[in-house]
């Protein structure tokens, strides 16, 4: 292929004698099996001393390579590169209609390289193998399986797999994505997300995060889900963020979701400072009650301890059940026990019936809830 004669042109050069040397272990990389972390491919190529390193993608159904290019980070993404020549690379919707640049489709391979099925597994080759609708008669094109989009220079990323996406109350979520922008939070060396069950009967996310060097993990878990609420939509957010000292893998060296631990989402409130009020105490007895928890600080955000928009009304109900009244527009201004205590009103008394009825020709003390009249006061009246 061109591309592979370039790299090796430029990864030979003349040794003593007139002798052709190959140097391409101390000249260049070429990276590929995994999608690279954005801080790792910005540390490579910040600090590559002169090598090129080059980002390969392709699997074995295409006879392993179909697209390349020189490693990059753009916008915290890092693309695998153009496709090779001699091979064809189709970014489509469920409809297999393609989709524009920048939009999230499934990636399909094509080209002469393309392997001709599976052997003794029919059913499998038909799955995978699909008749292409822009080739002729007879072309076929791979279903990969993984998420890509194309950049606006006529790249490919890698947007993670088509089996990776979840569904969180009502939305499709992409784990990769949310991974790849917790990747990107200063202090953060690896990033991973899971679907969690363990809370309120509900899925929600959840992150884990390595370090990145020596440093603390101190503040960093309420660092990366303040980074990524600030880019990606509320639901998306992990509920909770554990730092911890390596990822667990499988024994083929992929992510082990299963045997990820189980995060504590109320741990940022047991140390946080108790109420200094008994409208505090009042509305963190019922944030904790709500949230399914033992304790809730004041300064404690629902949101961080695993709240969200389905469960708003429910806590404001809750709240107005034990006297506290709170628009929907306050508590997400200020989701915490203290914030809320101080912005919110005395609940409104409910307001019986009128008990006269029309055309009435008298009132007895019965006909008036509101008021404590005998018969004779009434008549007064």
């Amino acid at each position: 292929m061109d591309f592979l004669k370039a790299v090796l042109e430029d990864v030979t050069v003349l040794g003593e004698g007139g002798s052709r040397e190959n140097v391409l272990p101390g000249r260049s990389r070429v990276l590929g099996g995994e999608a690279i972390p954005a801080q790792w491919a910005a540390r490579l190529v910040e600090g590559g001393a002169g090598r090129g390193f080059f980002n390969h993608y392709g699997p074995a159904e295409a006879t392993v390579g179909v697209a390349a290019g020189p490693l990059a980070v753009a916008g915290g993404r890092v693309p695998v590169g153009r496709p090779l020549p001699g091979a064809r690379l189709l970014v489509l919707d469920e409809w297999l209609c393609p989709v524009p640049a920048g939009v999230t489709g499934e990636l399909y391979a094509a080209g002469e390289q393309l392997a001709r099925g599976y052997l003794g597994r029919a059913g499998l080759t038909a799955e995978r193998f699909v008749a292409c609708p822009y080739a002729g008669a007879g072309q076929r094109m791979y279903r990969t399986g993984d998420l890509a989009r194309w950049t606006p220079e006529g790249a490919v990323e890698f947007a993670g797999r088509a089996d990776g996406q979840v569904k969180v109350r009502g939305f499709r979520v992409e784990l990769g994505e949310v991974e790849a922008v917790l990747a990107a939070c200063p202090g953060v060396a690896r990033a991973a997300v899971s679907v969690r069950g363990d809370l309120s009967g509900d899925a929600w996310l959840a992150g884990y995060v390595v370090l990145a060097g020596d440093d603390e993990a101190g503040d960093l878990p309420i660092r990366v889900r303040q980074y990524a609420a600030d880019r990606l939509p509320e639901y998306m957010v992990p509920a909770a963020v554990v730092v911890v000292q390596a990822l667990p893998l499988t024994p083929n060296g992929k992510l082990d979701r299963a045997a990820l631990p189980a995060p504590d989402y109320a741990a940022a409130g047991r140390a946080g400072r108790a109420p200094a009020t008994a409208a505090e105490e009042l509305v963190c007895g019922v944030f904790a009650q709500v949230l399914g928890v033992e304790r809730v600080g004041p300064e404690d955000s629902f949101f961080a301890l695993g709240g969200h928009s389905l469960m708003v009304v429910q806590l404001i109900a809750r709240l107005r059940e034990a006297g506290v009244a709170v628009s929907v527009r306050a508590l997400l201004a200020a989701p915490t026990p203290a914030r809320v205590a101080v912005a919110a009103g005395p609940a409104l008394a409910p307001v019986p019936a009128n008990l006269i009825p029309a055309g009435a020709r008298e009132i007895t003390p019965e006909m008036l809830p509101l008021v404590a009249l005998t018969a004779e006061q009434v008549a007064a009246v």
